[in-house]
Protein backbone atom coordinates (compact mmCIF):
# COMPACT_ATOMS: atom_id res chain seq x y z
CA UNK A 1 0.00 0.00 0.00
CA UNK A 2 1.20 3.65 -0.85
CA UNK A 3 2.30 5.55 2.87
CA UNK A 4 0.41 8.45 3.41
CA UNK A 5 2.28 11.74 4.45
CA UNK A 6 0.13 13.80 6.81
CA UNK A 7 0.04 15.55 10.16
CA UNK A 8 -0.50 13.43 12.84
CA UNK A 9 -3.99 12.35 13.87
CA UNK A 10 -5.39 13.05 17.46
CA UNK A 11 -6.02 9.30 18.18
CA UNK A 12 -2.33 8.76 17.50
CA UNK A 13 -0.52 10.75 20.22
CA UNK A 14 0.06 7.37 22.60
CA UNK A 15 1.04 5.73 19.60
CA UNK A 16 3.94 7.71 18.67
CA UNK A 17 5.23 7.67 22.35
CA UNK A 18 5.31 4.20 21.95
CA UNK A 19 7.05 3.99 18.52
CA UNK A 20 9.75 6.33 20.34
CA UNK A 21 10.13 4.06 23.52
CA UNK A 22 10.65 1.07 20.75
CA UNK A 23 12.93 3.20 18.74
CA UNK A 24 14.99 4.64 21.76
CA UNK A 25 14.87 2.10 24.34
CA UNK A 26 12.74 4.37 26.72
CA UNK A 27 11.03 2.77 29.65
CA UNK A 28 8.89 5.77 30.73
CA UNK A 29 4.93 4.96 30.47
CA UNK A 30 3.22 7.68 28.22
CA UNK A 31 2.33 10.65 30.06
CA UNK A 32 -0.80 12.92 27.90
CA UNK A 33 0.62 15.87 30.58
CA UNK A 34 3.87 16.09 28.71
CA UNK A 35 3.86 19.28 26.36
CA UNK A 36 3.07 18.63 22.39
CA UNK A 37 4.12 20.26 19.54
CA UNK A 38 1.11 21.70 17.37
CA UNK A 39 -0.17 18.67 14.97
CA UNK A 40 1.53 20.71 11.71
CA UNK A 41 4.94 20.56 13.46
CA UNK A 42 4.67 16.11 13.54
CA UNK A 43 5.03 14.80 10.29
CA UNK A 44 3.60 11.03 10.12
CA UNK A 45 3.95 8.24 7.58
CA UNK A 46 0.46 6.00 7.67
CA UNK A 47 0.10 2.83 5.75
CA UNK A 48 -4.02 3.26 5.94
CA UNK A 49 -5.08 3.55 9.52
CA UNK A 50 -1.44 2.17 10.81
CA UNK A 51 0.80 4.71 12.08
CA UNK A 52 4.26 3.93 10.49
CA UNK A 53 6.75 6.64 11.23
CA UNK A 54 7.00 10.36 12.35
CA UNK A 55 8.95 13.73 12.37
CA UNK A 56 8.80 16.13 15.32
CA UNK A 57 10.24 19.57 14.87
CA UNK A 58 10.25 22.00 17.53
CA UNK A 59 10.77 25.92 16.76
CA UNK A 60 14.20 27.55 17.77
CA UNK A 61 15.97 30.65 17.48
CA UNK A 62 20.17 29.62 16.68
CA UNK A 63 22.80 32.13 17.36
CA UNK A 64 25.69 32.70 14.30
CA UNK A 65 27.64 35.73 15.40
CA UNK A 66 25.93 37.03 17.84
CA UNK A 67 22.87 37.03 15.73
CA UNK A 68 20.06 34.84 15.36
CA UNK A 69 18.30 32.52 12.65
CA UNK A 70 14.98 30.40 12.87
CA UNK A 71 15.62 27.23 13.43
CA UNK A 72 13.59 23.54 12.94
CA UNK A 73 15.09 21.40 15.51
CA UNK A 74 14.39 17.72 14.86
CA UNK A 75 13.51 16.19 18.03
CA UNK A 76 12.81 13.08 16.59
CA UNK A 77 12.51 10.46 13.44
CA UNK A 78 11.58 7.52 14.75
CA UNK A 79 10.07 4.58 11.82
CA UNK A 80 8.55 0.80 12.70
CA UNK A 81 11.17 -2.01 12.34
CA UNK A 82 8.74 -3.40 9.85
CA UNK A 83 8.54 -0.58 7.85
CA UNK A 84 12.41 0.12 7.41
CA UNK A 85 13.70 0.35 3.79
CA UNK A 86 10.58 1.83 2.44
CA UNK A 87 11.90 5.54 2.26
CA UNK A 88 9.55 6.29 4.84
CA UNK A 89 12.24 8.31 6.75
CA UNK A 90 13.62 10.38 3.78
CA UNK A 91 9.71 10.87 2.47
CA UNK A 92 9.19 12.02 6.19
CA UNK A 93 11.97 14.57 6.13
CA UNK A 94 11.13 15.94 2.78
CA UNK A 95 7.54 17.07 3.82
CA UNK A 96 9.36 18.57 7.16
CA UNK A 97 11.74 20.31 5.16
CA UNK A 98 8.64 22.10 3.35
CA UNK A 99 7.17 22.99 6.79
CA UNK A 100 10.00 24.26 7.76
CA UNK A 101 10.21 26.70 4.58
CA UNK A 102 6.56 28.08 5.03
CA UNK A 103 7.01 28.82 8.54
CA UNK A 104 10.45 30.42 7.86
CA UNK A 105 12.80 28.12 9.54
CA UNK A 106 15.73 28.29 7.00
CA UNK A 107 17.98 25.93 9.19
CA UNK A 108 17.87 22.55 10.87
CA UNK A 109 19.50 20.75 13.62
CA UNK A 110 19.20 17.65 15.32
CA UNK A 111 21.01 14.22 16.90
CA UNK A 112 21.40 11.59 14.43
CA UNK A 113 21.63 8.13 15.32
CA UNK A 114 22.21 7.44 11.75
CA UNK A 115 24.61 9.97 10.23
CA UNK A 116 24.33 8.40 6.87
CA UNK A 117 20.93 8.52 6.24
CA UNK A 118 21.33 12.31 7.32
CA UNK A 119 24.08 12.92 5.29
CA UNK A 120 21.98 11.83 2.39
CA UNK A 121 19.03 14.36 2.86
CA UNK A 122 21.31 17.38 3.20
CA UNK A 123 22.43 17.40 6.78
CA UNK A 124 26.74 18.00 8.33
CA UNK A 125 28.30 17.33 11.27
CA UNK A 126 28.94 20.61 12.86
CA UNK A 127 29.83 19.65 16.59
CA UNK A 128 29.76 17.45 19.67
CA UNK A 129 27.37 17.06 22.52
CA UNK A 130 29.85 16.19 24.80
CA UNK A 131 29.70 15.10 28.58
CA UNK A 132 32.67 15.95 30.49
CA UNK A 133 33.54 15.26 34.35
CA UNK A 134 34.88 17.71 36.48
CA UNK A 135 36.17 17.41 40.05
CA UNK A 136 34.72 20.02 42.23
CA UNK A 137 37.79 20.94 43.99
CA UNK A 138 39.20 21.87 40.29
CA UNK A 139 36.50 24.69 40.34
CA UNK A 140 37.29 27.62 42.78
CA UNK A 141 34.66 28.69 44.45
CA UNK A 142 35.08 32.09 45.34
CA UNK A 143 33.22 33.79 42.31
CA UNK A 144 30.34 32.69 43.94
CA UNK A 145 30.59 35.96 46.45
CA UNK A 146 30.37 38.00 43.42
CA UNK A 147 27.47 40.38 44.19
CA UNK A 148 25.25 36.84 43.41
CA UNK A 149 22.99 36.30 45.71
CA UNK A 150 20.86 32.78 45.31
CA UNK A 151 17.23 31.90 46.01
CA UNK A 152 16.60 28.47 45.50
CA UNK A 153 12.94 28.36 43.22
CA UNK A 154 10.69 26.02 41.68
CA UNK A 155 10.87 24.48 38.81
CA UNK A 156 9.23 26.63 36.12
CA UNK A 157 10.24 29.47 37.75
CA UNK A 158 10.01 32.53 34.53
CA UNK A 159 13.22 34.23 35.99
CA UNK A 160 15.63 31.23 34.45
CA UNK A 161 14.45 31.31 30.59
CA UNK A 162 15.69 35.27 29.91
CA UNK A 163 18.77 34.35 32.10
CA UNK A 164 19.27 31.05 29.36
CA UNK A 165 18.33 33.14 26.62
CA UNK A 166 21.05 35.84 27.52
CA UNK A 167 23.89 33.25 27.23
CA UNK A 168 22.31 31.75 24.32
CA UNK A 169 22.40 34.81 22.39
CA UNK A 170 26.43 34.79 22.84
CA UNK A 171 27.15 31.41 22.06
CA UNK A 172 27.51 29.96 18.23
CA UNK A 173 25.11 27.43 18.16
CA UNK A 174 22.96 28.02 21.09
CA UNK A 175 19.16 28.08 20.62
CA UNK A 176 16.33 30.19 22.63
CA UNK A 177 13.71 27.34 22.65
CA UNK A 178 10.36 27.19 22.05
CA UNK A 179 7.50 26.92 25.39
CA UNK A 180 6.98 23.34 24.09
CA UNK A 181 11.10 22.27 24.58
CA UNK A 182 10.29 24.43 27.97
CA UNK A 183 7.69 22.76 29.42
CA UNK A 184 9.16 19.48 28.51
CA UNK A 185 12.03 20.16 30.79
CA UNK A 186 10.21 20.90 33.44
CA UNK A 187 7.74 18.63 33.38
CA UNK A 188 10.59 15.82 33.52
CA UNK A 189 12.24 17.92 36.18
CA UNK A 190 9.08 18.01 38.03
CA UNK A 191 8.49 14.31 37.37
CA UNK A 192 11.28 12.31 37.60
CA UNK A 193 11.06 11.13 41.27
CA UNK A 194 14.19 8.49 40.64
CA UNK A 195 16.63 12.11 40.69
CA UNK A 196 17.04 14.66 43.53
CA UNK A 197 16.84 17.87 41.85
CA UNK A 198 16.89 21.62 42.30
CA UNK A 199 16.99 24.99 40.35
CA UNK A 200 17.93 28.31 41.70
CA UNK A 201 18.55 31.55 40.03
CA UNK A 202 21.19 34.00 41.15
CA UNK A 203 20.08 37.97 41.60
CA UNK A 204 22.53 40.81 41.42
CA UNK A 205 21.23 43.98 42.53
CA UNK A 206 18.09 42.47 42.80
CA UNK A 207 17.83 41.07 39.03
CA UNK A 208 18.19 37.83 37.79
CA UNK A 209 21.80 36.84 36.22
CA UNK A 210 22.36 32.97 36.82
CA UNK A 211 20.22 30.04 36.75
CA UNK A 212 21.29 26.31 37.89
CA UNK A 213 18.97 23.17 37.52
CA UNK A 214 21.35 19.82 38.59
CA UNK A 215 20.46 16.65 40.11
CA UNK A 216 22.05 14.83 42.79
CA UNK A 217 22.99 11.31 41.09
CA UNK A 218 24.90 8.10 42.72
CA UNK A 219 28.72 7.75 43.08
CA UNK A 220 30.97 5.11 43.29
CA UNK A 221 33.62 6.87 45.79
CA UNK A 222 31.88 9.92 47.41
CA UNK A 223 28.46 10.15 48.47
CA UNK A 224 26.98 12.05 45.01
CA UNK A 225 27.73 13.42 42.29
CA UNK A 226 26.07 16.24 40.50
CA UNK A 227 24.20 16.19 36.80
CA UNK A 228 23.95 19.87 35.59
CA UNK A 229 20.89 20.17 33.70
CA UNK A 230 21.30 24.07 33.06
CA UNK A 231 24.09 26.80 33.82
CA UNK A 232 23.43 30.06 32.55
CA UNK A 233 24.70 33.24 33.43
CA UNK A 234 24.36 36.95 31.80
CA UNK A 235 28.09 37.62 32.06
CA UNK A 236 31.33 35.84 32.60
CA UNK A 237 31.15 36.95 36.46
CA UNK A 238 27.87 35.12 36.63
CA UNK A 239 28.91 31.89 34.92
CA UNK A 240 31.90 31.92 37.91
CA UNK A 241 29.52 32.52 40.24
CA UNK A 242 27.34 29.66 39.01
CA UNK A 243 30.28 27.17 39.01
CA UNK A 244 31.69 28.70 42.01
CA UNK A 245 27.99 27.53 44.13
CA UNK A 246 28.31 24.18 42.57
CA UNK A 247 31.74 23.94 43.56
CA UNK A 248 30.57 24.51 47.46
CA UNK A 249 29.32 21.26 47.60
CA UNK A 250 32.48 19.67 47.45
CA UNK A 251 32.04 18.22 50.98
CA UNK A 252 29.12 15.79 49.71
CA UNK A 253 29.79 14.93 46.04
CA UNK A 254 33.34 14.43 44.41
CA UNK A 255 32.54 15.78 40.34
CA UNK A 256 29.99 17.62 38.07
CA UNK A 257 29.07 16.42 34.99
CA UNK A 258 28.21 18.60 32.11
CA UNK A 259 27.82 19.47 28.67
CA UNK A 260 28.79 23.33 28.74
CA UNK A 261 31.35 23.33 25.59
CA UNK A 262 35.23 22.75 26.19
CA UNK A 263 36.11 26.29 25.25
CA UNK A 264 33.76 28.10 27.79
CA UNK A 265 35.56 25.46 30.45
CA UNK A 266 38.84 26.25 29.52
CA UNK A 267 38.30 29.96 30.49
CA UNK A 268 36.45 29.36 33.74
CA UNK A 269 38.92 26.18 34.63
CA UNK A 270 42.40 26.78 35.79
CA UNK A 271 43.56 22.90 35.80
CA UNK A 272 40.82 22.39 32.78
CA UNK A 273 42.90 19.25 31.84
CA UNK A 274 41.52 17.57 35.33
CA UNK A 275 37.89 17.71 33.12
CA UNK A 276 37.89 14.82 30.86
CA UNK A 277 35.14 13.35 28.31
CA UNK A 278 32.93 10.87 29.34
CA UNK A 279 30.95 10.55 26.39
CA UNK A 280 29.74 11.98 23.24
CA UNK A 281 27.70 12.11 20.03
CA UNK A 282 27.68 14.65 17.24
CA UNK A 283 25.31 16.84 16.13
CA UNK A 284 23.96 17.81 12.50
CA UNK A 285 23.33 21.12 10.78
CA UNK A 286 21.48 21.73 7.47
CA UNK A 287 20.71 24.85 5.40
CA UNK A 288 17.13 24.55 4.58
CA UNK A 289 16.77 27.83 2.76
CA UNK A 290 20.22 28.70 1.62
CA UNK A 291 19.60 32.20 0.81
CA UNK A 292 17.68 33.07 3.66
CA UNK A 293 20.34 31.33 6.16
CA UNK A 294 23.27 33.15 4.43
CA UNK A 295 21.59 36.82 4.49
CA UNK A 296 19.69 36.77 8.08
CA UNK A 297 23.30 35.03 10.37
CA UNK A 298 25.20 37.92 10.95
CA UNK A 299 29.40 37.95 9.43
CA UNK A 300 32.34 39.56 10.24
CA UNK A 301 32.56 43.42 9.49
CA UNK A 302 36.14 42.91 8.12
CA UNK A 303 35.39 40.56 5.47
CA UNK A 304 34.24 41.78 2.20
CA UNK A 305 33.83 40.24 -1.49
CA UNK A 306 32.62 37.60 -3.05
CA UNK A 307 32.09 34.02 -4.66
CA UNK A 308 30.17 32.32 -6.93
CA UNK A 309 28.94 29.00 -5.96
CA UNK A 310 26.98 25.87 -7.76
CA UNK A 311 24.90 24.79 -4.88
CA UNK A 312 23.71 21.03 -5.06
CA UNK A 313 20.43 20.12 -2.81
CA UNK A 314 19.51 16.44 -2.66
CA UNK A 315 16.10 17.22 -1.40
CA UNK A 316 15.20 20.69 -1.73
CA UNK A 317 14.92 21.79 -5.38
CA UNK A 318 14.91 25.61 -4.40
CA UNK A 319 18.60 25.28 -3.22
CA UNK A 320 19.83 24.10 -5.77
CA UNK A 321 21.73 26.26 -8.93
CA UNK A 322 24.31 29.03 -9.39
CA UNK A 323 24.79 32.05 -6.42
CA UNK A 324 26.73 34.85 -6.10
CA UNK A 325 27.67 35.73 -2.52
CA UNK A 326 28.55 39.14 -1.24
CA UNK A 327 29.40 40.19 2.11
CA UNK A 328 30.54 43.30 3.06
CA UNK A 329 30.04 45.35 6.43
CA UNK A 330 28.75 41.79 8.44
CA UNK A 331 26.22 41.27 6.05
CA UNK A 332 25.65 39.28 3.40
CA UNK A 333 23.68 38.93 0.12
CA UNK A 334 22.41 35.94 -2.21
CA UNK A 335 21.68 36.26 -5.89
CA UNK A 336 20.92 34.48 -8.79
CA UNK A 337 23.28 33.31 -11.81
CA UNK A 338 27.08 33.91 -11.57
CA UNK A 339 29.52 31.74 -13.08
CA UNK A 340 29.10 28.62 -10.76
CA UNK A 341 32.93 28.43 -10.32
CA UNK A 342 32.64 26.80 -6.84
CA UNK A 343 30.13 23.80 -6.90
CA UNK A 344 29.42 22.53 -3.11
CA UNK A 345 27.02 20.05 -2.25
CA UNK A 346 24.81 21.84 0.41
CA UNK A 347 26.45 19.66 3.11
CA UNK A 348 29.55 21.00 2.81
CA UNK A 349 28.19 24.25 2.54
CA UNK A 350 25.89 23.79 5.94
CA UNK A 351 29.15 22.60 7.36
CA UNK A 352 31.67 25.77 6.63
CA UNK A 353 28.68 27.74 7.79
CA UNK A 354 29.19 26.13 11.02
CA UNK A 355 32.66 26.56 10.58
CA UNK A 356 34.50 23.56 9.59
CA UNK A 357 38.04 23.81 8.13
CA UNK A 358 37.45 25.36 4.14
CA UNK A 359 41.00 24.28 3.30
CA UNK A 360 40.23 20.43 4.44
CA UNK A 361 37.40 20.30 2.46
CA UNK A 362 39.07 21.78 -0.75
CA UNK A 363 41.92 19.07 -0.56
CA UNK A 364 39.04 16.56 -0.07
CA UNK A 365 37.95 17.68 -3.22
CA UNK A 366 34.49 18.89 -2.07
CA UNK A 367 35.15 22.71 -3.77
CA UNK A 368 35.96 21.35 -6.94
CA UNK A 369 36.85 25.12 -8.80
CA UNK A 370 37.50 26.84 -5.59
CA UNK A 371 40.31 29.75 -6.29
CA UNK A 372 42.84 30.76 -3.33
CA UNK A 373 41.15 34.11 -3.01
CA UNK A 374 37.32 32.03 -2.71
CA UNK A 375 38.92 29.75 0.14
CA UNK A 376 40.62 32.63 1.96
CA UNK A 377 37.24 34.56 1.32
CA UNK A 378 35.10 31.41 3.08
CA UNK A 379 37.69 30.66 5.58
CA UNK A 380 38.03 34.65 7.25
CA UNK A 381 33.97 34.55 7.13
CA UNK A 382 32.78 31.40 8.44
CA UNK A 383 34.62 31.37 11.78
CA UNK A 384 32.32 30.50 14.38
CA UNK A 385 32.96 27.40 16.95
CA UNK A 386 29.55 26.26 17.70
CA UNK A 387 28.03 24.25 20.77
CA UNK A 388 24.65 22.66 21.16
CA UNK A 389 24.61 21.56 24.80
CA UNK A 390 21.10 21.13 25.18
CA UNK A 391 19.40 17.68 24.52
CA UNK A 392 16.11 17.93 22.16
Amino acid sequence: MELSIESIRDEDQETRHDLARQAFGGRTAYDPDVPTPDPDRMVCAYDGDRLAGIVVTLGFQMTWAGGTVPCGGISGVVVRPEDRGRGVARALLAESFDRMRRRDEIVSALYPTTASLYRSVGFEVAGWYQWRRIPLEAIDPRPADGGVAWERVEFGDERVRPVHEAMSSTMDGWFRADDVWWGRFWHQASQDGSKNRYAYVGLRDGAPAAALVYRYDPSEDRLYELGLDLLAGVDHDAVAAALGFLARNGTTAGRVETTLPDELLAVHLPQVQRAPATNDWPWMFRLVDVAGAVEQRRWPTSVAGEVHLDVVDPVIAANTGPVVVELAGGKASVSPGGDARVRIAVQDLAAIYAGADVNLRHRAGRLPGATDADLDLLGAACTARPSMPFFF
